[in-house]
């Protein structure tokens, strides 16, 4: 048996809902008409009785009777003496004679099909003689009325369940509608592996127009990674068949200078480069996967930032020797930040564009400071600069500025600055870059001092 759907099953429960009240509403009002009716019908009889006492006179000795009306909207009204003997008025065509009378009393008395109500009155201080006062009223018309009344709802009350269904059918089609966009756009994605479509709901407001608007963000998210991963493999294949196809051409080449060792010893220095190369891209590489999947684990502990700058610095100042650049530090003492140490190293080596990049007979600026909170640094070079519209790119994964102006032995793929940017998040700092080509480029970054708010040697970043 197919299961019902949550339209149907709302409509099912509200219709219910409906049912029961009209059922409830129904036998409340088969409860309490009558009561009601012969409750308004009971004060009527009795009000009846007390006008025809104030209307008897009593003149020279006798009764007089001339003014009552015996017959008022539906009563009858019947004079007995103190002996319970009828002496004026009238009795309804059906009601027996014999009813005794009981003052001050409403009785329902049944003659053949008819029901009566009767109020009987003794009244002995108005005058010399006493009297009885008996008023008759027909509950029949009462019970018409009930009937009637319980008829229109029995009639009424199936249209009103129908109406109620009807509408509650619309509310919830209306309702779901949204969730039926959601599916039907989940499963043409499925179908078109188009990640590109988009629910776009709008107008209504509500819980389902904000989980349309969650879908859509992470269909963007997803459309988004999906990219980034289709432009890291082809980006990554192409970084690896280039060092791939330069070992391969200068194996071949090697195997064919057998006699001759100084050709030999070039080749295997080329294939030894790129394969530092290779190593260092998937070296990298592996950082970043695991950055993606957030399974990057950081070891912080308290480091002195200011000696493991001066370690980088020192072991990069044959480098920079090699094109006489010379680099200029303003570096505070002591500068102490819970870190991990071997991603601040990495950091540092961000040094190694600005002498892989900077001008022959330059000059690098390394600055640290402590400001606060904060650990601000900068490093500048009066390089080749970037262009405008690359700065933006320059923290996307293989992006480089001119691929031609790299040589065989560069050993860069263009994920360095993605590292970077990476690191300095991952410790909850910022960085920035200016640049203006043939000018020169600044770094900018902070990275937060927390070591006051940490009392253990290492800690495990969560």
């Amino acid at each position: 048996m197919k299961p019902l759907s949550i339209k149907t099953k709302i409509t099912v429960w509200y219709t219910g809902l409906i049912v029961l009240i009209l059922c409830i509403i129904l036998g409340i009002l088969a409860f309490s008409t009558d009561r009601i009716l012969v409750f308004e019908l009971q004060r009527e009889l009795e009000d009846e009785v007390y006008d025809i006492v104030e209307d008897i006179q009593y003149v020279n000795g006798t009764f007089d009777f001339h003014k009552l009306k015996y017959f008022d909207d539906g009563i009858s009204i019947s004079i007995y003496n103190r002996e319970q003997v009828l002496i004026k008025g009238l009795l309804p065509s059906g009601f027996s004679s014999s009813v005794p009378l009981h003052n001050n009393q409403i009785q329902t008395i049944q003659s053949g099909e008819v029901h009566w109500l009767v109020y009987d009155l003794y009244v002995s201080t108005n005058w010399p003689e006493a009297l009885w006062i008996r008023g008759i009223v027909s509950l029949n018309a009462s019970y018409e009325t009930r009937t009637y009344i319980l008829l229109i709802c029995v009639i009424l009350f199936p249209f009103l369940a129908l109406l109620a269904a009807f509408g509650g059918w619309l509310i919830t089609q209306k309702a779901f509608q949204p969730v039926s966009l959601i599916r039907k756009t989940a499963a043409d994605i499925e179908n078109s592996g188009d990640l590109s479509k988009r629910i776009q709901l709008s107008g209504s407001k509500d819980e389902i127009d904000d989980l349309a608007q969650t879908f859509d963000h992470m269909l963007d998210q997803l459309e988004l990674s999906f990219q980034k991963e289709r432009q890291f493999t082809s980006d990554a294949s192409h970084e690896l068949r280039t060092p791939l196809s330069v070992i391969l051409a200068h194996t071949e080449y090697g195997l064919t200078q057998r006699d001759n060792p100084a050709e030999t010893a070039d080749a295997l220095q080329v294939i030894q480069q790129q394969a530092k190369k290779m190593m260092a891209l998937v070296s990298s590489l592996l950082l970043l996967a695991r950055t993606d999947h957030q399974s990057a684990q950081l070891d912080f502990e308290t480091v002195n930032l200011s000696e493991i700058a001066n370690m980088v610095i020192d072991e990069l100042m044959i480098t920079a020797q090699s094109k006489n650049i010379t680099i200029h530090t303003a570096i505070d003492d002591n500068l102490i930040i819970v870190a991990d140490q071997t991603s601040i190293m990495r950091l540092l080596l961000i040094l190694q564009n600005a002498i892989r990049y900077g001008r022959q007979n330059g000059w690098i600026k390394v600055e640290l400071h402590q400001l606060k909170e904060d650990v601000l640094g900068s490093i500048e070079d009066n390089g080749i600069g970037i262009a405008s519209d690359d700065l933006p790119q320059i923290w996307n994964r293989f992006y480089q500025v001119d691929p031609s102006r790299k040589s065989v032995e560069d050993t860069s793929a263009g994920l360095g600055l993605s590292i970077v940017k990476w690191i300095i998040e991952s410790h909850g700092g910022q960085i920035s870059v200016e640049s203006l080509p043939g000018q020169g480029t600044l770094f900018r970054f902070s990275l937060p001092n927390r070591s006051r708010h940490y009392t253990n040697k290492t800690l495990k970043r969560t």
